[in-house]
């Protein structure tokens, strides 16, 4: 049983300094460069990974808006109080009440996209205009 221990160790510890070599270094893709792709690609893919990030997010959110909502809405009952504030979890929603939700959280996840593109135009727009007066103030 040592032996074969000792031989699979051996193997293994052998196979770890040959891939030490690095003989595929000639394989290995370059990085993306700055223009080889264009600036309405980037800023679609940047749109969908906020999207996608966000949503679970805006899932719980929306979870604890809507369990307000229905507490507020029915007087403060204790049969409508939040899970996460201690109430009956939610056995009595129905599929209508769960695509609302779920809709509703893609709306605030596209609200966030929609401010971050906003916000990163009215940053390029800002850093144009201090370049061009930074121009101006060298002529």
């Amino acid at each position: 049983m040592k032996k074969i221990a000792v031989f699979v160790l051996f193997f293994f510890i052998n196979s770890l300094v040959i891939s030490v070599a690095d003989d595929y270094v000639d394989l290995l893709p370059e990085e993306y460069t700055r223009d080889e792709f264009p600036q309405v690609l980037r800023t679609i893919r940047r749109a969908e990974i906020i999207l996608v990030g966000s949503y679970p997010f805006s899932v719980l959110f929306a979870k604890i808006g809507m369990d307000a909502y229905d507490y507020a809405s029915n007087g403060f009952d204790s049969r409508y109080a939040p899970s996460l504030f201690g109430g009956a979890p939610d056995a009595d929603r129905s599929s209508n009440d769960i695509q609302k939700l779920l809709i509703t959280a893609l709306c605030i996840s596209a609200s966030v996209v929609i401010v971050d593109f906003i916000i990163g135009k009215v940053k390029a727009n800002r850093g144009k205009n201090q370049s061009a007066s930074k121009q101006t103030v060298q002529d």
